[in-house]
């Protein structure tokens, strides 16, 4: 029985791939390129271009950013403050003129409450 447990050992273990030693990382940095190289040196990295803030009704952005004029409302559902809490971009109004053009100020009922739709 001993025989078989080391001679089993020896089958998985080598079946595995497994080295038992890894190589060790170089400690040197990587030389320059040489002159005259494919790569010309007055290439710009690409641009990232960043994600527009959201707008008018939508879920407020990092940082609670929105896309002017709107700015971040906080307000809870209908089930109140045991309820989860809701971060919409919103433009606060009493009435249509302090709207954006096309947008009228309404009542969003167990929301943010009179904003610009």
């Amino acid at each position: 029985m001993k025989r078989f447990a080391i001679a089993l050992i020896v089958v998985l273990g080598s079946a595995c791939g497994c080295s038992s030693k890894s190589p060790t990382p170089s400690t040197q940095p990587a030389p320059p390129p040489a002159e005259g190289s494919a790569t010309p040196s007055n290439t710009e990295p690409p641009t990232t271009q960043a994600a527009a803030a959201p707008g008018i009704g939508e879920t407020c952005g990092e940082g609670d950013s929105c896309a002017p004029p709107a700015t971040c409302v906080k307000y809870y559902g209908i089930a109140g403050a045991r309820g989860p809490e809701f971060k919409t971009c919103e433009v606060k109004c009493e009435d249509d003129s302090a709207c954006p053009s096309g947008r009228k100020c309404a009542t969003i009922a167990d929301g943010p409450g009179r904003v610009c739709r």
